[in-house]
């Protein structure tokens, strides 16, 4: 056993984490790793198997960007073209400046057209849009549907700045509306498939004995330990594909995926439509707001550790970094994770594609950070990467 896993298995036995997953590879497929420690139940039990399914949260945009890049390529729509006429509801919400004086809202109509950028946020993420939303009779971040859950005013006009938000899925619906299938329906049919990739679902209680694959979900209280979390999560009720936070996978299935865009092998989207993923998509606005986004308390809800006024800007499917940072992450990276702290990074110039998994609140938790930080250093040295 080498040094790795053994901080794994001492990170399990501290109550850092209650399981690790880790997959990674190569573009040939000539470099592999792959370890996996913990119980799939918070207070034991079993080991955590290489089967388990995850809840992805928002690792699952990778997956919807790479959907409606599918789209695109197929003629049905253009990268840079409005989508506000297939997405009446998203198109019909205005701009929310704030309120008044007689705290009445600030409600202005939306001039520029919605592109790559929508002017959407998470309205739990804005205490004025939560209390709009509470006088509207709604509670920030609920309902079954796209449009219940995120049909609601923006806050800046599109392509002028930039919020974490819930854009993907508005991109995932966008799917359904062009294609007239299910995100699922479209994903399974001209992504998985055709790759053989079987344990990648927005609904594992539709395939038999998924469901029972699906570890505790995990808290961390205020005493730093790790208890079950049995309350409802982002996926209680649901009824529509949420693209932005809806799927569950195996580690191994989501590392094929990666492995696919690492490789740019034409299995899931033209070589050219890959390369744009790794390209900044941001304006100088747009990267501002991004960079005084990691720099706010949100920042510390981004899973893994970042280095502060580390340059970064946005691709397709994820954060990209600008620069190099110190032993891990090559300027190019592409990487994200989710609000149940799993994490993932796409390199190219190191050759590397890594995914971790574990099912932990709340995000950005600094113990499984410091986990994936050893993962990232351990692996990058492993491979012989130059900085």
């Amino acid at each position: 056993m080498g040094k790795l896993e053994e901080t794994l298995d001492q990170g399990v036995k501290d109550g850092k984490v209650p399981h690790v997953i880790v997959a990674a590879t190569n573009a040939s497929g000539s470099f592999t790793y792959n370890y996996r420690t913990g119980t799939a139940q918070s207070a034991g039990g079993n080991a955590i198997e290489d089967d388990a399914v995850l809840q992805l949260a928002s690792q699952s945009k990778l997956l919807t960007t790479i959907a409606a890049l599918r789209v695109v390529e197929k003629g049905l729509i253009g990268l840079d073209d409005d989508v506000g006429k297939h997405l009446p509801v998203l198109a019909k919400q205005p701009i929310f400046k704030g309120f008044d004086e007689n705290e009445k809202p600030i409600l202005e109509e939306r001039k520029n057209p919605i592109t790559l950028s929508a002017g959407t946020v998470y309205d739990a993420m804005n205490s004025d849009l939560v209390k709009l939303r509470q006088n509207e009779g709604h509670v920030a971040n609920t309902g079954v549907t796209i449009e219940a859950r995120f049909g609601h005013a923006g806050i800046y006009e599109p392509g002028t700045s930039w919020m974490y938000s819930t854009g993907i899925d508005w991109a995932g619906r966008l799917v359904e509306n062009l294609t007239k299938q299910t995100l699922e329906e479209f994903m399974q049919e001209n992504l998985w498939k055709p790759m053989g990739l079987k344990n990648i679902t927005f609904w594992p209680d539709k395939h038999p004995g998924m469901a029972d694959r699906i570890p505790q979900l995990t808290v961390r209280g205020p005493d730093g330990k790790l208890a079950p979390h049995n309350a409802p999560t982002l996926n209680t009720g649901s009824v529509d594909c949420f693209g932005g936070h809806g799927i569950y996978a195996t580690m191994s299935d989501y590392l094929a995926v990666q492995r696919s865009i690492l490789a740019n092998d034409g299995k899931l989207l033209k070589p050219e439509t890959v390369e744009m993923m790794f390209q900044p998509q941001l304006n100088d606005e747009e990267q501002k707001a991004l960079m005084a986004f990691m720099a706010s308390p949100y920042g510390a809800s981004v899973i893994g550790e970042w280095k502060p006024k580390l340059e970064l800007n946005w691709g397709l499917g994820g954060i990209l970094l600008m620069q190099d940072d110190d032993g891990r992450r090559k300027k190019g990276t592409l990487s994200w994770g989710g609000m149940v702290n799993p994490f993932w990074l796409i390199d190219r110039e190191a050759d590397l594609a890594l995914t971790f998994g574990t099912q932990v609140l709340p995000p950005g938790d600094p113990m499984v950070s410091e986990m994936i930080s050893a993962i990232e250093y351990d692996l990058y040295k492993q491979k012989g990467v130059k900085f």
